[in-house]
């Protein structure tokens, strides 16, 4: 039995956001629980048959478009470049920025075999051209500064529209954890990219 409850505890530990410890208090918890299992079958079931990401952007949908990049009233001039789902999130649920997200579901990172060919570029390409600002909204991070300036690179010759979010993004700040205020600050003061 132990080595079974270790193997589940593992499997969990392998999702973002549970450490060891914290896999293990949820499997004790359902264990102790089973109301509990239920509800989570449930939350399951409902992510499985309803959501997906977005054709265009990446972010989550109920179809295959999500309801922003359908959206007509969003600026469509506008591609806020965020790592992950997350990120685009927590900035669309600040109601500070109204154009579109691109998601490139990860960050370049050599040591963990995330190249930039793992990530969505191609179809952010897609997606630009001269009339588009590419706002780069990465985490300030060796990683998300490795990335914004590949990104800069790739766009520069498709728009000369570049720009990054700027004050109130602390060194090693992830955009997950940053106030709304901080986030405003950090949107509104954007500069032109410069290489």
């Amino acid at each position: 039995m132990e080595n079974k409850i270790d193997e589940l505890i593992a499997q969990l530990n392998k999702t973002k956001g549970f450490s060891r410890k914290n896999a293990e208090r949820f499997i004790f918890d359902l264990i102790g629980n089973k109301a509990k299992i239920k509800d989570f079958k449930d939350i399951i079931n409902y992510i499985d048959n309803n959501f997906a990401e977005c054709e265009i952007c990446f972010y989550l949908s109920e179809n295959n478009v999500c309801p922003i990049c359908s959206d007509n009233s969003r600026n469509k001039n506008k591609i806020l470049v965020v790592s992950s789902i997350p990120d685009a999130h927590t900035i669309e649920r600040s109601n500070l920025y109204n154009g579109l997200y691109h998601v490139l579901k990860g960050e370049i990172n050599i040591n963990k075999n995330q190249t930039p060919d793992k990530l969505t570029l191609e179809n952010l390409l897609q997606r630009i051209d001269k009339e588009k600002e590419v706002i780069l909204a990465l985490n300030s991070t060796f990683e998300g500064e490795v990335t914004a300036n590949f990104v800069a690179q790739l766009v520069k010759n498709q728009t000369d529209k570049v720009s990054r979010i700027a004050k109130g993004m602390p060194v090693g700040g992830m955009l997950d954890y940053i106030d709304n205020l901080t986030l405003k600050s950090a949107i509104n003061n954007r500069e032109k990219y410069e290489d």
